[in-house]
């Protein structure tokens, strides 16, 4: 299944977390230069986070920095992607 906004209400929930709807409406507060994955798992993750927490209220915007690689993916995915967490227990 293609991950997109449309799909993520079909996506179950046991053991994935998933964005509520109105993360979505959130304005745009951070501009973030690079798509990579140390971006995607570090900061992104902490302000999706504080979003979750009401503490933040903002989405990023992501402009690619590079000539290489393809953004076309994220295109594809509504700028969504997965975050695979190991080593984490109970938020330690």
């Amino acid at each position: 299944m293609l991950l997109t906004k449309f799909n993520l209400k079909n996506i179950g929930t046991t053991n994935v977390s998933v964005p509520a709807e109105n993360l979505f409406d959130l304005p745009e507060k951070v501009l973030q230069f690079g798509t990579g994955v140390l971006l995607r798992g570090l900061p992104d993750y902490f302000i999706d986070k504080a979003n979750r927490k009401g503490i933040f209220n903002g989405r990023i915007v992501v402009v690619k920095s590079t000539e290489g690689g393809d953004a076309a993916a994220f295109d594809k995915q509504d700028g969504l992607y997965t975050l695979c967490m190991r080593g984490l227990v109970n938020g330690k």
